[in-house]
């Protein structure tokens, strides 16, 4: 059995090794623990600030955690720019023993600077990135196979949720091949079974009639839902692709098949043995799974830039950039909507941000926008602090204007080269 002290020497490990910031406090704001990666990132060391207020050193902080502590619920993923150009998420829970009785409340602070700066420098890279590889995720290698495959008009079978870009990439395939003929879609699932012979082969009787497979000559088809073709006309079709040649339904005469043939199956149906296809038409794919936004998070600012692009055109308006506070909530979000989603929310945005230029978190939907940390203690802030913050915006915006020269700063701000090295060590802008 474990004792006592060798849990809380397992702890003691966990929290120094961890590279995400914590603070622990006890009910009347004590700091009890602080560990080497908050001394790292706000540059105070743990024998200055252990054992005192923690309000004495972060007003904000301070109010956010004694309201975890007083509401007994806890905060996630709440956003905070601490000082210009750090960005942090922070988490806090309130603590309680085995009595139930509460004992304080732990503060976990993820630095996300790095992050949000390489979001920042991949969103400004204008046209370095064909949309084509935002869009699918595909590695250069992936790319150069499928568009092999695609030459060799081999069937390929699509995989992954809606609205990761199954269909869109079946079309830029069809575009890259510049084929002759048209880009023909059918949605297995939405075509009644006595229909769907007729519908996709075509049909021969009194009335000759054709079918998909005839509309897509010298071009392509797309199936979505393949996994919904009853068995039989999956083998039917099995026997199409191989054989390169089709009956129409009551037919006997034989139609060369003379399209590329692309299909797709739902995220649900992967989960089945060959995706809920015969072993037959299964084998006969060539197989690329699409990832959703959610794994791949790093197209998320050129995507953004694509979409912005495009609704202010439509919109017939200059392009708004993107501020760090909304790269970090668009980079943060799970995106279960996939690309529809995002286009959607950069469509939103461009609206709600007409005249400013910019789009912070604010002009972001509603779902996709974080909370931040002036936004959950801005009406309980002391008035003290308010002025703080301004004075130490103004200094930030002044050592900007002026390129870092302190003596100029201090010229404009009306005070000593002195006071301006302290009040810029006081606000961390010495750094």
């Amino acid at each position: 059995m474990i004792l006592l002290q060798e849990i809380q020497a397992f702890l003691e490990c966990l929290l120094q090794t961890t590279n995400d910031a914590v603070t622990i406090i006890d009910t009347e704001g004590t700091v009890l623990y602080w560990n080497e990666a908050a001394e790292m990132t706000y540059g105070i060391s743990g024998n200055d600030i252990i054992g005192r207020k923690i309000g004495d050193f972060f007003q904000r902080e301070s109010i956010m955690l004694f309201h975890v502590m007083e509401s007994g619920r806890a905060v996630r993923e709440v956003y905070h720019e601490p000082r210009p150009g750090m960005h942090v998420m922070i988490t806090a829970q309130p603590v309680r023993n085995r009595d139930n009785t509460l004992i304080g409340a732990i503060s976990i602070e993820r630095d996300v600077t790095q992050y949000v700066k390489l979001s920042a420098e991949m969103y400004s890279r204008v046209g370095e990135r064909e949309l084509s590889l935002a869009v699918f995720s595909l590695k250069p290698e992936q790319w150069k196979h499928l568009a092999t495959v695609s030459r060799m008009a081999s069937p390929i079978l699509l995989l992954g949720e809606p609205g990761v870009g199954k269909k869109s990439l079946a079309e830029w395939l069809h575009r890259c091949e510049r084929c002759e003929g048209h880009f023909v879609y059918i949605n297995c699932s939405a075509v009644p079974d006595g229909l769907l012979e007729a519908e996709l082969f075509g049909y021969h009787g009194d009335e000759e009639r054709p079918g998909k497979l005839d509309l897509a000559q010298d071009g392509s088809i797309y199936l979505k839902d393949i996994h919904a073709l009853p068995k039989r006309l999956q083998e039917k079709l099995a026997n199409a692709a191989h054989e390169r040649r089709y009956c129409r339904q009551g037919g006997t005469a034989f139609i060369p098949l003379q399209c590329r043939i692309f299909a797709s199956i739902p995220e649900a149906a992967m989960q089945e043995p060959h995706a809920g296809l015969i072993e037959e038409l299964y084998y006969t794919f060539q197989i690329q799974r699409l990832q959703p936004l959610r794994e791949r998070k790093q197209d998320v600012p050129e995507l953004c830039r694509q979409f912005l692009a495009a609704a202010s055109q439509k919109a017939g308006i200059p392009a708004p950039t993107l501020a760090s506070d909304a790269l970090a909530a668009l980079t943060a979000f799970e995106w279960p909507g996939n690309l529809p989603q995002l286009r959607n929310a950069m469509e939103y945005a461009v609206i709600a941000a007409q005249g400013t230029g910019k789009i912070t978190a604010r002009e972001l939907p509603e779902y996709a926008r974080l909370t931040t940390l002036t936004e959950l203690t801005q009406p309980e802030l002391p008035l003290s602090a308010h002025s703080e913050e301004m004075e130490r915006s103004l200094i930030f915006e002044t050592l900007q204007r002026t390129k870092g020269n302190k003596a100029k700063a201090a010229r404009q701000l009306g005070i000593s080269r002195g006071a301006l090295y302290y009040k810029m060590k006081q606000y961390g802008l010495d750094s």
